[in-house]
């Protein structure tokens, strides 16, 4: 089997040299089985660097990582924004992959796969070979890969930073992580595989995931966060985001429902019969999202204003005009996006700049503030 491994591996590389980028496809060994996995190291990757990591798991597919990494196209974000990504793969059984997550779901659970020995193992054999930052790990999953996220924050805690469910739910309990870890969640109302106020699962798995509300005041419970599901932006023909704060270590919760699409990645890529959401980007918004949490309970500060630049993006919410002022005598560069990460304006400045918003629609919006150096600080801005 290695060797067949090795030849893939070869004919991945040999494949993708010529955009910049590597796919080597790759095993180990853990529990009695080989445990293979797609690692995807960025344009421009550098043996002495020191690069974020994000873990994608797959949902119940046959096609393994190649479901994720098209629905997701991490593979493009990581390009752009420089980390590694790592496609895992659920063991195989009679033809289709799938994760212990614990509640759900076959053949993994009935099999009782030990999925985070292998995500432990998998960790250890990164770090050792690739240069990773650990205190910048993070995890996502679609459907069954979103709920064995919840299960790794649970049992694997000081070895992630954040984690982004994508239509998913938790299943494992108790929850009593050694730590409170940002969650930044994705689902639609119109999910029927995993429904947002709870049910028994449309198909033959018969599998009844939790409302939720319910899983969120569990986690939120435990966090000791103060602020609960605070609406931060509603309409009923675009998306829902709720926010939970004011937690312990500095942690969050975030959660982006939309009116529009079903079991999908939201703004990403669907196979035939399936709607995905096009009011908002999973990927772009994780992402994001990630950038601002270490293992350590202490934010990056990339969220946050550098000591050495006075900022100020305002007024917010917004009307007709945002200002961006840094009194620091230097270039700067302000990009607007909207949550389905499609650019809107890129303008440069020197101390202030005034943006006309009167065309904007309503509803959250992304930006970036940077200079030569890099990000100083990414925010978002309600457009009311």
């Amino acid at each position: 089997m290695k060797k067949i491994l090795l030849q893939i591996t070869l004919l991945l590389i040999v494949s993708n040299c010529s955009f910049g980028q590597t796919n080597i496809y790759d095993s180990i060994y853990v529990g009695g089985r080989w445990r293979t996995f797609l690692t995807h190291l960025p344009t421009g990757y550098i043996a002495s660097g020191n690069y974020p990591l994000v873990l994608a798991f797959h949902g119940g597919s046959p096609l393994g990582y190649q479901s994720i990494q098209y629905q997701s196209r991490l593979s493009i974000k990581a390009d752009s924004s420089s980390f590694i990504v790592v496609y895992p793969e659920g063991v195989k059984v009679a033809g289709n992959r799938t994760w212990n997550a614990g509640g759900c779901c076959a053949p993994a659970t009935s099999l009782n796969i030990d999925d985070v020995g292998f995500v432990n193992s998998l960790l250890n054999n990164l770090f050792s070979n690739r240069p990773i930052d650990t205190t910048r790990v993070y995890a996502t999953g679609f459907s069954n890969g979103s709920l064995l996220c919840y299960r790794l924050a649970n049992q694997l805690t000081n070895r992630f930073a954040a984690i982004a469910p994508v239509a998913g739910d938790l299943m494992y309990y108790p929850w009593n992580p050694t730590r409170a870890i940002p969650i930044i969640s994705f689902h639609s109302y119109l999910d029927q595989n995993i429904q947002y106020y709870g049910g028994i699962t449309v198909g033959t798995t018969g599998t009844y995931f939790p409302p939720q509300d319910s899983i969120f005041n569990i986690i939120s419970s435990n966090y000791n966060c103060t602020v609960l599901k605070d609406t931060l932006y509603h309409n009923v023909s675009q998306y829902d985001h709720f926010y939970y704060s004011n937690c312990t270590c500095n942690s969050v919760i975030e959660q982006y429902v939309s009116y529009d699409g079903e079991h999908s990645w939201p703004g990403g890529l669907a196979g035939t019969g399936v709607n995905v959401s096009s009011q908002f980007s999973a990927t772009y918004l994780m992402w994001q999202f990630f950038q601002n949490y270490t293992t350590t309970c202490l934010t990056t500060g990339i969220n946050s204003i550098n000591d050495n630049v006075n900022l100020k993006v305002y007024p917010n919410p917004i009307k007709d005009e945002l200002n961006v002022l840094c009194t620091n005598n230097e270039v700067y560069e302000f990009i607007l996006r909207d949550i389905t990460s499609r650019k809107l304006l890129q303008q440069t400045f020197t101390n202030t700049t005034t943006i006309n918003t009167e065309q904007l629609a309503k509803g959250i919006y992304l930006y970036t503030v940077r200079n030569k150096i890099g990000i100083i600080k990414n925010g978002k801005v309600i457009k009311q």
